[in-house]
Parts: C-alpha cells; sequence; structure tokens
C-alpha cells in the first residue's frame, strides 16, 4: 500500500501544478516506483483520475448544492461561479476538472451528472427570478470554465489572481440590468461536450500517451 500511497500521492501535486494530463511515466518518477508498479495500481489513466479526482468532484458538488439552497438568486449564481473558479485556479485544484472528458471513469462521470443537474437547477431558478439575464444559458458557462482555466493558467506565476478579475467581469455581464442583444445563439449542448473534448484533445493524446509509456515500460 506504501507505493499506492505514494502514487496517489505525487498524481495530486502534479495534476494540481501541470494538469490533469501530464504524462503517468512522469507520475511514476516523481513518486519514486517503476512503470510496472504504477500500472499494476492502476492499469489506466482514467483509474487513477477516479482515485484522485472523486473528492474534488464532490467538493463541487457540495458548492453546487449550497448555491441552490442560497434563497438569494444572484447571490448564490455569484458565490458558486467565484468559488468554483477558486478551486480550479487556485494551487492545489485541478485545471480543467469540469470540463475534462471521463467517458472510461464511470465514477467520476455519475458525480459530474448530479453536478450539471444542480448548475442547470441554479440557473433556470436564478433565470425565472430575473436575477441574470434571460438569454443567458447553461451552456455559456463553457466560456467562463474554459477562459478561467486559460487565464489561471497563464497568470500563475505572475499574477495569481488575476483569475478574479475575469470571472468578475463574466458575472457582470449576466447581470439583467446589462443585458444587450447577442449576435450568436448559445451553443447547443452536443456543442458544448464536442468543445471540451476537443480543447482536451490539444495535448497529445493522453491515452495514446499512456499506452505508448506503458508498452516501453
Amino acid at each position: 500500500m506504501r507505493n499506492r500511497d505514494k502514487i496517489l500521492d505525487t498524481a495530486r501535486e502534479l495534476f494540481a501544478a501541470e494538469g490533469l494530463t501530464v504524462p503517468m511515466d512522469r507520475i511514476a518518477s516523481a513518486a519514486g516506483v517503476g512503470p510496472g508498479t504504477l500500472y499494476r495500481h492502476f492499469p489506466s489513466r482514467d483509474q487513477l483520475w477516479e482515485a484522485v479526482l472523486e473528492q474534488p468532484l464532490l467538493t463541487q458538488l457540495e458548492l453546487a448544492e449550497r448555491a441552490v439552497a442560497n434563497p438569494d438568486r444572484w447571490a448564490g449564481v455569484a458565490d458558486y461561479l467565484m468559488a468554483t473558479c477558486a478551486l480550479e485556479a487556485e494551487r492545489g485544484g485541478y485545471l480543467n476538472l469540469m470540463t475534462t472528458p471521463y467517458d472510461r471513469a464511470p465514477r467520476l462521470l455519475a458525480i459530474r451528472a448530479q453536478i450539471q443537474r444542480r448548475i442547470e437547477e441554479l440557473f433556470d431558478s436564478a433565470r425565472d427570478s430575473g436575477a441574470i439575464r434571460a438569454d443567458f444559458t447553461v451552456e455559456d458557462l463553457i466560456f467562463i470554465m474554459l477562459s478561467n482555466g486559460r487565464v489561471a493558467e497563464v497568470t500563475r506565476a505572475i499574477a495569481p489572481r488575476a483569475w478574479r478579475r475575469n470571472v468578475e467581469l463574466f458575472l457582470d455581464s449576466i447581470r439583467p440590468e446589462r443585458a444587450h442583444p447577442l449576435s450568436q445563439p448559445a451553443m447547443r449542448p452536443g456543442q458544448v461536450y464536442r468543445t471540451m473534448t476537443q480543447s482536451s484533445a490539444r495535448h497529445p493524446s493522453a491515452r495514446s500517451r499512456d499506452a505508448a509509456e506503458r508498452d516501453s515500460g
């Protein structure tokens, strides 16, 4: 169990520092174990993801449930977005936790599905109550999630709190009194999914790279 714990501790640190697609052989090396040892404990990246990312996703679920329970609809939206972006942006968080495809990690998919249902409930109630602009959809969240991840990534070493300004500007843009007609419709759910997949795939295919590393090890 000691090697397994070392792998998990190292994966948490590297996922937070370098992203969820950090090479498996780098995790093994940093943990001080051989690739074979890593793959005996975690035969695939998806299994390692499930071991490491379940608790952070449960934390996201707790934030969403707390926001839904807030009777102040605007405060629920604003607090949720700031808190969830903080978890992703600040050291110890996981960039792209909510936008990475977990197609072969069923536990993570199940938790994220619960989060998405709570988010839909949160924004539906905020829109119905007039707390946010009437044309804002849950699919529009892809813009803040992707932009926040990128802003946090490129500014972390220089201005580690710059991401907050990005989120605050976004929040101002969804207030109903700021609303102006938009030239483009909201993305459809399928388009959001493809965007998330494409964003993750900009790195060399993590699963292909993992297979190559496992074969070479």
